[in-house]
């Protein structure tokens, strides 16, 4: 053999050595690729239907969601086809990712295809996933051991088909031998086709509960197994909403489970939460310390232990396989000092035990909390895990991963997790925990303010008290960031409200934490707290309920259809007093409103030279059902008027919004306006029309009565443009007028918003006429004919508005105004008319049409064509 035969030799089996070692890296943590689809799986026909386009997403929607389990076998087969629709959609759908546990999973693929114009393309090449270990809950300090498989797929293009099928093998051994999931067949974006099923033995027992539609599974059986199916086209998108509580899920889902009670499921945890014979000296010691420092009494004991894990024990999550469920022993969590929410409440609850005390482990849902009794028995309904004590037949519940929790055993509370199910044998049902903290947050500020003379100061003096879970809140806020960064927040907080603000003593914090009540002493110097808007209005100052507008939930939308979620057990009392350098008129304001969901007052005092203001605020309910939306949102709107008060120099004290600023929303509606006429008008210009070159050739300048009405087509829009600000129709005074004059003000707000639409459409079809005007474009006439009859309509309309609000506020209506403007537009509009459409000096004057490049090259020949003949009669005549 020759040396070159030997050289090409070895180097294919290094690249055969090399192939096969990155075949197996590319492999490993159980990835593989294995083309034979499972044997079992039911052979499906996507039915290619498309959701309509406001349904899709991302550029690309899925025509195509299969799910087949076959439960005995621990196999889950799963195909998609997704559809790129847009740019957007290559960008956002040219990767494949699949999250596994190759702990207990093994991840298949069988296929990879890209569909375009008809024609696959195989994809599929196990040297192209990337095997990335993923941990996406990290940053809430749990690590669960998962991993994705990543394909990022080269040349997608719009309207690219991408069909991609992989199966996992093998289920968490920790869930035993009965089975239990939840199927989800919506999402935010319409799917084109949706098929599940579910293969299991005759034997299994296996109940389903159907949540948001009423259908039943199709049920057939074949031999021993039985098989659930669910097939949908064309599902319905979800478009989620700002602030909706935790347990609202509208989509359409089923639930399986074979626990047919809730003892069955405290089985299971019984079993998943024992160490029978574990060895534990180290809790040993540490419940002799706890019984030292505690003595004889059990709630001290109870404090001390529940301290200790809550501040000691920090959070960390190690959940890879069976102790994604199992706890950790409690001797483990309690050497190495760190644990999760199941392994911190068994070591609570050993640390308990050992001294007599009754305490159990906990299962609670932090997401479908008050709908968690709605689901069928199942240890996976629960995603947290907190203690129950029973001491002197009082139950108390407790949740060991909140930090810095303070006060005496009997203020004690866990959040509000609804339904929870106690890990005791021969416990049956659910049970309601009933969250009730008596917390409440009281702040105190104090203006002793400057006069207006530039460089003046003011002191501003905050005293806050925090109760019970506002102390504990603000506790960890204070542990977290230190003192130093507390202060500077503060501070920074503040300068948003009142610039010219610097710290004038440090804060001072005192923690009562027997009582659990924490005090905060902040003292601030501002200068030039004075503020000038403009020549014409006095200097003043604004002061702000700012702690209760932070709790207040705003609506958005008010179409929304889901419930609105409230910030719960709020409870604040905020009172600004404000001492002033000379006295002001008296006056008093009082104003209350209250609901079974919330609870406002404001009480306004004056007395010689100080005013305060007091306010309370308590929301009390976690959520506002959308049948109270529009009672809502008018007290919010009420609330927020109230939270906002505005000294002037002169003694005046308005309350609520300033009657002269701005209406944003309003100057939001005319904008939006004036860029949709904007476009319309764009449109009508550049709309090809055809041309007559003789005209052309002869157009006559702009000039006789002509300049006349030159003078009105560009008065018109800037008239249009300066009316609405002159009738303040972006100020809140005219808007807050109309909430007193009617008691349901939306629909005359809506004709005020309709008077601001026309304002912009005048303007932009005015602007639009002066342009054809001036460029002596052939569609000049017709369109300012439409533009004068159109303005005698809107003079006619805001007649009948004026009117109209006349009339709600009993007030005397002459009309004469009105009446001249309208007049003075129809005989304008009439002549106009008259001459636009008769006058022989219009009809040669405009005569220019779009596009100029279409007519200019032809008006050339034209010239030429004129001149040619006028050379030939010449040349002829001599």
């Amino acid at each position: 053999m020759s040396f070159n035969a030997l050289k090409t030799k070895a180097f294919l089996l290094f690249a055969f050595s090399l192939l096969i070692s990155l075949s197996s890296f590319s492999q490993g943590k159980n990835f593989s690729i294995n083309r034979t689809e499972p044997k079992w799986k039911i052979t499906i026909a996507p039915q290619q239907k498309k959701p309509a386009a406001k349904d899709i997403s991302d550029g690309y929607f899925l025509s195509l969601y299969e799910n087949q389990n076959h439960i005995e076998l621990q196999e889950d087969y799963t195909r998609i086809i997704r559809e790129i629709v847009s740019d957007a959609g290559v960008q956002n759908g040219s990767q494949i990712s699949v999250t596994y546990d190759p702990g207990y999973q093994k991840l298949a693929f069988h296929k990879v295809t890209i569909w375009r114009n008809g024609i696959p393309s195989d994809r599929l090449n196990a040297l192209n996933f990337k095997i990335l270990q993923s941990e996406k809950e990290l940053s809430r300090f749990i690590y669960s051991g998962t991993f994705d498989a990543l394909l990022v797929l080269d040349d997608v293009r719009k309207g690219d088909r991408i069909e991609f099928s992989y199966t996992l093998s093998g289920y968490n051994p920790i869930y035993g031998a009965r089975y239990a999931s939840l199927y989800y067949f919506e999402s935010s974006s319409s799917i084109g086709h949706v098929y599940y099923n579910v293969i299991f033995a005759k034997s299994r027992d296996l109940s389903f509960k159907n949540f948001n539609f009423a259908d039943t599974p199709k049920i057939t059986e074949k031999a021993n197994l039985k098989m659930y199916e669910w097939e949908n086209t064309l599902t319905k998108t979800h478009r989620t909403s700002d602030s909706e509580p935790n347990w609202y899920n509208p989509l359409r889902r089923v639930q399986l489970t074979e626990y047919k009670s809730w003892s069955e499921v405290v089985n299971w945890a019984l079993a998943v939460n024992d160490y029978p014979d574990l060895k534990t000296p180290a809790i040993t010691r540490k419940v002799t310390e706890l019984k030292k420092l505690a003595g004889k009494d059990l709630k001290k004991y109870i404090e001390l232990s529940t301290r200790f894990v809550q501040d000691e024990i920090r959070y960390m999550g190690i959940e890879i396989g069976a102790y994604s469920h199992r706890p950790n022993s409690p001797e483990k969590v309690l050497i190495q000092r760190y644990g999760d929410c199941k392994d911190k409440s068994l070591l609570l609850v050993r640390l308990l035990n050992s001294n007599g005390i009754d305490a159990y482990l906990t299962y609670a849902s932090t997401s479908y909390t008050l709908k968690t009794g709605e689901y069928l028995p199942s240890p996976f309904v629960f995603n947290h895990v907190i203690v129950m004590v029973n001491h002197n037949n009082q139950k108390t519940w407790i949740d060991p991963t909140i930090a810095y929790q303070r006060g005496k055993f009997d203020d004690f509370y866990a959040p509000n997790y609804g339904a929870v199910l106690v890990v005791k044998k021969g416990i049956n049902a659910l049970e309601t925990i009933e969250s009730k903290p008596e917390g409440k947050l009281l702040s105190n500020l104090t203006f002793k303010l400057g006069d207006t003379t530039e460089g003046s100061k003011t002191t501003l003096t905050i005293y806050s008290v925090y109760k019970d879970n506002y102390a504990d809140d603000m506790r960890a806020q204070i542990a977290e960031s230190g003192a130093d960064n507390t202060e500077k927040s503060f501070l920074d907080y503040y300068k948003k409200l009142y610039p010219g603000i610097d710290t004038k003593e440090n804060i001072v914090i005192e923690d009562d934490e027997s009582n659990n009540i924490l005090e905060i002493n902040e003292s601030y110097e501002i200068s030039d707290i004075w503020t000038e808007l403009d020549d014409n209005k006095p200097m003043s100052i604004n002061f702000y309920g700012d702690v209760i507008s932070y709790e207040l939930t705003r609506i958005t939308d008010k179409k929304r259809k889901s419930p609105i979620a409230l910030k719960h057990t709020v409870n604040i009392e905020q009172n600004i007093t404000v001492e002033l350098p000379y006295t002001v008129n008296t006056f008093d304001e009082n104003y209350k409103v209250e609901s079974s969901e919330y609870y406002f007052d404001v009480y306004t005092s004056q007395l010689d030279s100080t005013i305060k203001f007091s306010y309370t605020y308590k929301n009390k309910s976690d959520h506002l059902d959308p049948i109270n939306f529009k009672t809502y949102i008018k007290d919010i709107n009420k609330i927020d008027q109230y939270l906002t008060y505005t000294l002037n120099r002169g003694g005046n004290v308005a309350g609520g919004n300033d009657n002269n600023s701005g209406n944003y929303y309003m100057m939001m509606v005319y904008i939006v306006a004036m860029a949709i006429s904007s476009y319309l008008c764009f449109r009508l210009y550049i709309k090809k029309t055809p041309y007559q070159i003789e005209e052309i050739a002869d157009a006559r300048p702009l000039g006789g009565w002509l300049v006349v009405l030159g003078l009105r087509v560009i008065a018109f829009p800037i008239a249009m443009l300066i009316k609405p600000f002159t009738l303040n129709l972006f100020g809140n005074e005219v808007w807050n007028n109309i909430a007193l004059l009617a008691e349901n003000s939306s629909g005359l707000k809506m004709l005020m918003m309709l008077e601001v639409v026309m304002f912009a459409l005048c303007f932009v079809y005015g602007f639009f006429c002066a342009i054809l005007f001036f460029n002596r474009r052939k569609e000049f006439p017709k369109h300012f004919v439409i533009l004068c009859l159109s303005y005698i309509g809107f003079v006619c309309y805001d007649w009948a508005l004026s009117a109209y609000i006349n009339k709600l506020g009993n007030l005397a209506f002459t009309g004469f105004e009105e009446a001249a403007g309208f007049v003075g537009a129809l005989v304008f509009g009439v002549i106009v008319t008259y001459y636009l459409q008769n006058s022989q000096r219009v009809k040669q004057t405009f005569v220019f049409t779009y596009p100029r490049s279409d007519w200019e090259s032809k008006l050339a020949e034209y010239y030429n064509q004129l001149f040619t003949e006028k050379k030939e009669h010449n040349h002829e005549d001599i």
